[in-house]
Order: C-alpha cells, then sequence, then structure tokens
C-alpha cells in the first residue's frame, strides 16, 4: 500500500470519526404543549423622572401577569431600570407567598411577570415594591383591585412599607392622572424641600438655601383634593386597594413553655456552676503568675485582668438572668464568661511556661473540635427537633473549627513578629474553639429531652438546604444593592454575606447547619434592608410580634421550636442594650418557626378577610385613574407579549380571554364566555353554577 493511499484511508477515517461526534454548541429544541392559565392587572407606580428642569413625578405602569408555573419571576423594563426593580419584584412575590399562604395558596405553582412601562426614564429606586406586592397578592388571591388609589413605598421583607424619595412629585402626578388616594410610607406625612433666596447686601448678592418643612397632605389635598394617607404594611395598602385585609395577629400565650423551662433551667444551672469554677481556678493561676514587664499602652497583666473582669462581669449576668428565668441568655452569657476565664488560664500558662506550652494545649484542643465535628456531623436527624439541634451543633462545631483556624494563623504571626497582639489573639481563639465545641455537645443533649416530632429525612433536607441557600443569596444581592444606593450602615450586610458565605461552604457536608445558616443570613440582610432609616422601637416590636406569634403557630401544629424560643428569649434580653441585635434575634427566631411549619396545612387560622374598601372625603378630581390606564392600554398588551414570548418559546398553548382592563383578569376561575353565569352581587365576580355563588357568598361575604 502506497503512501499516499495510507494517508487518503487515515484521512477518510477521521472523517468518519468526526462525522459521530455532534457538533460543539448545537442544542436539541425541545417543543410541547400544555395548557396555560393566567391572570393579569395594569396598576400605577409614581416615580421621579430627571428633565431639564429639575425633576418632575411621572407615572410608570406595571403590568403583571400570573399563570400556572414554578415559581419563576421575570422583569421587562422600558425604558431600562436599575437592577434594584428586579430586586423589588422577587421581594414582591416572596412577601406575597407568605401572607397568602394563610388561605392555603401556594405560590411556588405559579410563574410573575412584571412589565414596567414608563414615558421617560426614571431615576432608579425600589419605591414600587409595594405596588407589586399589592399586584402579586390581588393575582393569587383573584381580588379585584380599586382604580382610583396610587402607592409609593418600598416593601420590606416583613411585610411593612420602607421610606422613598420624591414624595411631593409623586403626589402630583397621582393627583393629575385622578387619583382620590395617595398612599405614602408611614412617617412621612412631612417632607422637607429647599428654598433658594436672592438677597442683595450692599453691592454684593447674596444666595441663601434654607429647608422648609412641607406637610404633604395639607399641601396636596389643597391644590388637588386628592387625600393622603400613610401606610405602615401592606395590610394598610391591601385594604385601600381591595377592601381585604389579612389580619395582624399576637400571640397571647407566654413564649416560654414549663416544658422548656423544665430543660432549660437546669443546664443554665450546671453551666453557672462550671462557669464559676472556671473563673477560681483563673483567678487563681493569674494571681500566681509572673508577667513581663512593658509599656503602659502594652502591659500584658492589664489586659489579662481585664479579661477576668469580663468572666466575673459575665458570670454575674448568667447568675441575674437565671433567676428572672433567662435561661437562654443565661446560658449564653455562662459561656462568655467561661472563653474568657479559659483565655485567663491559657496566656497564664504560656507566661509560665513559655512557646511550648502553645503546642501542647493546641493539640488538647484540636482533639476536641475534631470530637465535636464527629458527633455533630454524625448525628441522625429524623424529625423538626432534631433538625434545631443538630443543626445547631454542626453550626457550633463549625464556629470552633474556624477558630482554632485563626489560632493557628495569629500563632504563626506571632512567631514572626513576637508582637503581643498576635500572641493574645491566638490564645483567645483557642479558648473560644473550646468552649464552642463544648457547646455542640450541649445542643445534642438537648435533642434527647424533647418530644420528637415530623419526619426529616436528606432528601428534604438537601433541597430545603438549596432553596432557603438560593434565596439568602438573592436578598442579599438586593440589600446590597440598596446599602449601595443609600449608603446606610454596612453592619448587618455584612454579617449577612459572611454567613451566606459559610453557608455556601456547608451546603453539601453539613445540610443542616447550611439551613440554619442561609436562615440568619437571611435575617440579617432583612434588617438591613428594614434599617436603612434606622432600628426604631416601633420595628422592634412588630419583630418581636411577628416572632412570638409564628412560634405559637408552630406549636399549634405540634412542634416545640426550643430553637425560635431560645433567640426570642435572647432578642428580649437585648432589647435594653442594642435594638438592632434585638431586632435580628427575633427576624431569626421567626424564619425558624416557620420553616418548621413547611407543608402543614395553616387551616384558616388567620385568613384574609374582606373588610370594605374605605370612602373618599374628597370628591372626584379630573379623570380617573381607571381612564388613565386606558390610555395606556399599550402597557398591558406589552405586557400579555411578554407573557407569549417565553411560553412561546416552548410552544405552549396559551388558553384565556383578556377582561376589563381595569380588574384582575382571572382565567382561573371564570368559565368559557357563553354559558349561564351567576354574578356576585357585592363583587360583581361570576361563576357558572349557583351553588359556586353561594359558597362564595358565604365565604367571602358572610358579614355584609
Amino acid at each position: 500500500m502506497s503512501f499516499m493511499t495510507r494517508k487518503i484511508l487515515k484521512i477518510l477515517c477521521l472523517m468518519v470519526v468526526f462525522s459521530l461526534i455532534p457538533v460543539a454548541g448545537a442544542m436539541p429544541v425541545n417543543e410541547w404543549s400544555r395548557e396555560v392559565h393566567y391572570r393579569n392587572v395594569t396598576m400605577l407606580a409614581p416615580a421621579v423622572a430627571e428633565t431639564s428642569n429639575g425633576y418632575v413625578g411621572v407615572l410608570t405602569h406595571i403590568n403583571v401577569t400570573m399563570q400556572n408555573g414554578s415559581g419563576n419571576v421575570y422583569v421587562v423594563t422600558s425604558p431600562l431600570t436599575q437592577v434594584d426593580m428586579q430586586g423589588s419584584a422577587h421581594l414582591a412575590v416572596d412577601v406575597a407567598s407568605q401572607l397568602v399562604m394563610r388561605d392555603g395558596i401556594d405560590a411556588s405553582k405559579y410563574d410573575f411577570s412584571f412589565v414596567i412601562n414608563a414615558d421617560s426614564p426614571i431615576v432608579g429606586g425600589p419605591s414600587a415594591g409595594a405596588v407589586m406586592t399589592t399586584a402579586a397578592i390581588a393575582l393569587l388571591e383573584g381580588w379585584n383591585i380599586s382604580d382610583d388609589v396610587v402607592m409609593t413605598g418600598m416593601i420590606n421583607p416583613d411585610g411593612s412599607i420602607g421610606p422613598v424619595g420624591g414624595i411631593l412629585e409623586k403626589g402630583e402626578a397621582a393627583a393629575q392622572a385622578g387619583a382620590k388616594f395617595f398612599l405614602i410610607p408611614k412617617g412621612q406625612g412631612v417632607v422637607y424641600q429647599t428654598l433658594t433666596e436672592t438677597k442683595r447686601v450692599g453691592g454684593f448678592i447674596q444666595v441663601v438655601q434654607k429647608r422648609v418643612p412641607v406637610n404633604v397632605s395639607e399641601y396636596l389635598g389643597s391644590k388637588y383634593g386628592i387625600k393622603v394617607v400613610e401606610a405602615e404594611d401592606i395590610n394598610d395598602a391591601l385594604q385601600y386597594f381591595t377592601g381585604h385585609t389579612f389580619p395582624e395577629e399576637k400571640s397571647s400565650q407566654p413564649i416560654t413553655t414549663e416544658d422548656y423551662e423544665s430543660i432549660m433551667s437546669p443546664l443554665s444551672s450546671q453551666l453557672i456552676d462550671e462557669a464559676n469554677a472556671s473563673y477560681k481556678n483563673a483567678q487563681a493561676i493569674f494571681q500566681n503568675t509572673t508577667f513581663p514587664v512593658s509599656f503602659w499602652y502594652d502591659n500584658p497583666k492589664a489586659k489579662v485582668k481585664g479579661n477576668l473582669n469580663s468572666a466575673l462581669n459575665a458570670l454575674n449576668d448568667a447568675k441575674l438572668a437565671h433567676n428572672n428565668f433567662y435561661y437562654y441568655y443565661s446560658i449564653s452569657k455562662s459561656f462568655q464568661s467561661m472563653v474568657n476565664s479559659r483565655f485567663v488560664t491559657y496566656i497564664c500558662g504560656y507566661y509560665n511556661e513559655g512557646d511550648g506550652y502553645y503546642k501542647n494545649v493546641s493539640q488538647e484542643v484540636s482533639d476536641m473540635v475534631s470530637n465535636a465535628l464527629d458527633k455533630a456531623g454524625g448525628a441522625e436527624i429524623k424529625g423538626m427537633i432534631t433538625l434545631q439541634c443538630v443543626g445547631t451543633a454542626q453550626m457550633r462545631a463549625l464556629d470552633a473549627r474556624q477558630s482554632f483556624n485563626s489560632s493557628q494563623q495569629y500563632w504563626n504571626s506571632f512567631l514572626k513578629w513576637r508582637d503581643t497582639n498576635s500572641l493574645f489573639s491566638a490564645f483567645y481563639q483557642l479558648a473560644y474553639a473550646a468552649e464552642r465545641s463544648k457547646t455542640a455537645g450541649w445542643w445534642l443533649s438537648l435533642s434527647k429531652q424533647f418530644n420528637e416530632t415530623g419526619s426529616v429525612n436528606q432528601s428534604w433536607l438537601k433541597q430545603a438546604a438549596s432553596r432557603y441557600y438560593d434565596y439568602a443569596s438573592q436578598i442579599n444581592a438586593y440589600a446590597s444593592i440598596l446599602i449601595s444606593e443609600s449608603g446606610a450602615s454596612k453592619t448587618f450586610i455584612d454579617a449577612a454575606q459572611n454567613l451566606l458565605s459559610n453557608a455556601k461552604e456547608e451546603i453539601n457536608s453539613y445540610p443542616a447547619a447550611s439551613l440554619f445558616n442561609s436562615l440568619e443570613s437571611t435575617a440579617n440582610a432583612n434588617i438591613a434592608i428594614e434599617a436603612i432609616d434606622g432600628v426604631s422601637q416601633d420595628k422592634v416590636v412588630r419583630a418581636s410580634e411577628m416572632a412570638s406569634y409564628s412560634i405559637q403557630e408552630t406549636r399549634d401544629e405540634g412542634t416545640e421550636p426550643v430553637l425560635a424560643v431560645s433567640y426570642y428569649e435572647f432578642g428580649r434580653s437585648m432589647e435594653n442594650q442594642s435594638s438592632g441585635d434585638a431586632m435580628t434575634y427575633y427576624k431569626y427566631s421567626y424564619m425558624i418557626s416557620n420553616l418548621l411549619r413547611l407543608g402543614v396545612d395553616y387551616g384558616g387560622v388567620s385568613s384574609s378577610s374582606y373588610v370594605g374598601l374605605p370612602s373618599s372625603e374628597s370628591g372626584s378630581n379630573g379623570m380617573s385613574v381607571f381612564m388613565a390606564i386606558g390610555l395606556f392600554i399599550v402597557g398591558a398588551v406589552l405586557g400579555s407579549a411578554a407573557t407569549s414570548i417565553y411560553a412561546g418559546r416552548r410552544k405552549e398553548e396559551v388558553v384565556g380571554r383578556w377582561t376589563e382592563h381595569a380588574a384582575v383578569h382571572d382565567e382561573m376561575d371564570r368559565d368559557v364566555a357563553g354559558e349561564e353565569q351567576f354574578i356576585c352581587p357585592v363583587c360583581g365576580k361570576s361563576f357558572s353554577s349557583e351553588r359556586g355563588l353561594r359558597t362564595h357568598m358565604g365565604k367571602m361575604h358572610k358579614e355584609t
């Protein structure tokens, strides 16, 4: 066979092989059809546009479509807006989901598309969040929306309505569109305007600027006849838009029960005894230790004495808390006392024995950390009690490992630079790791003392850890944008992102720990958003009430939320010291108790009710919002087109029809045109049977 022949054969073989390999980047086109049901509504949201003459109020048209799906949220804006508009839409659906769950509605079965249209580029900001939340709730519930109400306000994760800018400009835009009511965030009834005055003083011209207060209600009311209402939360907005509300329930039951106290009280007493013994031991060693002489600003003996005093103060706080039935707070204070006492013991041991002491004690702590990780990681999670206790034990063990690793880094730094700060940090982190390892054991022992409820398997746990991590990631991203735009404190968002990082690292090996880190990260991110304008006492009280009621609901479902109760108690103990910390623990408590009710039917415990639309003392002032919406009916068409685009890509068969524009367009409840309809005389809703109408009347209008 000639060389040329062999070469040709090789080429042919390669061609055959390559022909069998799929072309890079070629993806199959999947096609199927399914029936799609949808509801749609268009609402007006005031915004601020920047013009050559300054800032003016404009109305944006938010067209929201809901269809059966899997919990996706799509946002289309024209003109383009900042990223926080997307975050507002996601948060709006999340808040709506939490509320409609009370009526037994699972929002994860639906997709939402938000189409935002404005006549001119608008200034970025989350001020449409409350409007989008109202729209999402109305679509999920099938409620009609009043056409004479316009609202501005960001939505907070707890359902409260947060502050926004441009109140006067937005109010003027709402009034000029014919609105009867203009809803604004609570506390923004007075805004400030900057007035410029020009004066001639001698031969000079003096320009003076001063800020003057403006009463929003008086200004807009006298000029346009519109009624301004301060809305505290989404419930206030719902009443004006739909006539429906979700009652804010408060628990009348004590947070701590006899069972909880009978289990936590002995542990609190035990740890006080251990902390007391540890302190006395550290005190004796301190008194018999010779410290090196140094400058007054870097005096080792004074620093160690400070830690010894901290140990005593924490011990006294633990005793006081125990006597006042704050058992978890007492446990926490005993822990702090033991960390400081152990540090004093360790650092004194170093000054007595030298560098070799660190290696010996470090090995002991390493064994403690490894043992805690093995036990917590290998503990079986059977139900909701062990989920809480084992998950917390894993978090404590992982925290201990992190501190132990930090100790090693500080020690290496000390060996290089021989500085006191690195030396003290190395031994303090070592002491913390040792004591934190012990707390993992406490939580594992607690799991055996409460009656197990529910059933948890690894598949559910991993799915829950992944789902809550995804949500924590979204709320962190949104909070970061808002904090960056507002220039508010980064304290809470920094904490949230550290916890999120831990959750990501642990999601495969320690899913229970990852789950609770994601929850705590979400709590901190929530507060980062809600605290943009500060942490007021009203916000702390609201967080406390939400947590207490959620705890009671969890107990009513048969599960003892031991972790949620512990953090609630800790939050209550912190109220006089730090409102921000107290609010954080309340939020975390609320989220834990909500987690424990996953998959549980609420049974209408706190379902919505129809209370009627508020009446306006002002008459109609010009063009109605209904007419304004009609002028921009193209917004609804674009919303329909956007839905069809992403549905059409999957070749789905959209079934339905649009009804009148100002009301909720509902294809989930209505029958095909032409069949006999029974109309509700109160709300105008139609039914295909008399029985359906009677059921509706008895459920929705039994008080009318």
